[in-house]
């Protein structure tokens, strides 16, 4: 019975440690799975100076991964605006490759992407598309996702 019982726990503990298998931004970002957890997105938004950085990582969102591009569009379709009612629905945002002298990354071999706009200034929330990136020899298109809520 003793068994019964310990077999019964371990099967509840592990089932459960399954079902909340979760990734957590490392820049205290938003998430964005590409494929089924083949990598990941991250966006940190800073809206007092209008700033949009990603950080493209692993599956399990760890590791950092460069990649080849120069750049990523971004195109914001929705946004919670600031109170002058200012957005930047509809509009593309291109989000440069970031060199690092410290880590070697360069544009064309990066992680990080980012961009300054205006009309991000005070926006708090937004639905956007990825319109395409390329990981680790995969190329993913069109990924919709909203800002806090990530897509996963």
């Amino acid at each position: 019975m003793k068994r019964i019982i310990a077999m019964l726990l371990a099967l509840t503990f592990a089932a459960s440690s399954l079902s909340a298998h979760e990734h957590h931004a490392p820049h205290e970002g938003t998430l964005v799975v590409l494929g089924k957890e083949f990598a990941h997105v991250e966006f940190v938004l800073d809206p007092g100076a209008g700033s949009l950085t990603a950080y493209i990582l692993d599956g399990e969102a760890e590791n950092s991964i460069r990649i080849g591009q120069e750049s990523i569009e971004v195109v914001i379709k929705d946004t919670v605006p600031p109170t002058d009612g200012a957005g930047v629905s509809g509009d593309a945002l291109i989000l440069k490759a970031v060199s690092d002298v410290l880590t070697g990354e360069t544009a064309g071999d990066t992680s990080e992407f980012a961009a300054r706009s205006e009309r991000l200034k005070g926006v708090r929330k937004f639905t956007a598309v990825i319109s395409v990136i390329s990981v680790k020899g995969q190329t993913f298109k069109n990924i919709e996702f909203r800002y806090p809520e990530g897509n996963e």
